[in-house]
């Protein structure tokens, strides 16, 4: 559900989609917008590189410690 229609923030409410296909969805339900998902949100898992990554942007010395980076 659109959040301006009532949905939640939360993981199992947000889904990422190429510009093409957000044009095409806009503030519509999947159902409305005949549209279905590829995978089932989820919560991404909390790595290091996803809590971390933001803040060592610019400090690739710390690169060989954080997995996945």
């Amino acid at each position: 559900m659109p959040r301006h229609r009532g949905g939640g923030h939360a993981w199992n409410n947000l889904v990422t989609a190429c510009p093409a296909c957000n044009r095409r969805k806009g503030g519509r339900t999947l159902i409305e917008a005949r549209m279905t998902l590829l995978h089932s949100p989820t919560e991404p898992p909390a790595s290091a590189s996803y809590l971390f990554g933001r803040y060592i942007y610019d400090k690739e010395e710390w690169a060989q410690f954080i997995e996945g980076w």
